[in-house]
């Protein structure tokens, strides 16, 4: 496992050379920064196809909720049976599990190769390249921020020095908030319990990120909020190509059936009581 972590951090350190090589000629603070957000595209492009796969899947959670309630229903005292209708119908929809989570499965070891890598980079970069001169000279500062430093430890310097680092924090959580609008605008809010524990989870989450970011590089950081930003305009590409989800219409036929079923017993309580009149009418 070490050794795959350390291939993993070899790998980013040698794109890092490669795109400070490219952008190091528009400044000192510019390559360095331009270097992860190279890093970040390239990466978000990766993983395009396998994040495409998970907007899809999870369209296809969303739209299939109406069917699943129906089967809860039906089958509330055979779970077993219940859990068989449940995995086919996720099946015939592509609503795998994995399809959702698979993108951040494997994002999840890139994160943490990257953290170790911006914590000690001239372990994997070498000294001989432009990048590795550029470590070695104290050259890494992005928009007034050291790339290898936290927030906590540029605060411990003073506030005033901390002011940048805050700003990226902010940043970053404001580009997590604005995808999830994105991505839920105009459907319906989840019902019940459940629904709406994940909605206070869905809230809380960016929050937590930016707590967490406090204690970790600032080059991370920068990663996380690029992330943030091209995974905003590969959702709009993504609703573009599919269309954005809207609320499954099997749902609102059985909102609408209740509605006629009433107006049906209204209906019937009217001629009802009009029966009964004619009847009175004809005694008098």
């Amino acid at each position: 496992m070490g050794a795959l972590f350390d291939a993993i951090k070899t790998a980013l350190g040698a794109i890092l050379v490669f795109f400070y090589d490219v952008f190091s000629g528009l400044g000192e603070g510019a390559g360095v920064g331009l270097a992860i957000i190279g890093l970040t595209i390239l990466i978000s492009l990766a993983l395009f196809p396998l994040t495409l796969k998970q907007t899809r899947a999870t369209r296809a959670f969303q739209e299939i909720q109406p069917q699943v309630r129906k089967l809860q229903a039906e089958f509330k005292d055979n779970p077993e049976e219940l859990q068989k209708r449940l995995i086919a119908l996720q099946r015939e929809a592509g609503a795998t599990p994995g399809g959702c989570l698979l993108p951040m499965l494997i994002q999840m070891p890139i994160w943490l190769a990257l953290f170790q890598l911006l914590r000690d980079p001239l372990v994997y970069i070498s000294r001989d390249t432009g990048f590795g001169q550029a470590l070695s000279n104290g050259e890494t500062t992005f928009l007034g921020m050291h790339i290898s430093q936290s927030p906590a430890e540029a605060a411990a310097g003073g506030i005033g020095g901390a002011i940048p680092y805050l700003i990226i924090i902010v940043f970053m959580v404001a580009t997590q908030y604005i995808q999830q609008w994105h991505a839920t605008a105009g459907q319906p809010r989840p019902e019940g319990a459940a629904g709406a524990t994940n909605q206070a989870i869905t809230k809380i989450f960016p929050l937590m990120f930016g707590f967490i970011s406090w204690n970790l590089p600032v080059g991370l950081i920068v990663y996380w909020a690029t992330a943030n930003l091209f995974r905003l305009g590969q959702q709009a590409l993504i609703y573009k190509i599919d269309g954005r989800p809207t609320a499954p219409q099997v749902e609102e036929e059985e909102k609408k059936a209740p509605e006629k079923k009433t107006t049906g017993e209204v209906k019937k309580q009217q001629q009802g009581s009009a029966a009964k009149r004619r009847r009175r009418r004809r005694r008098n």
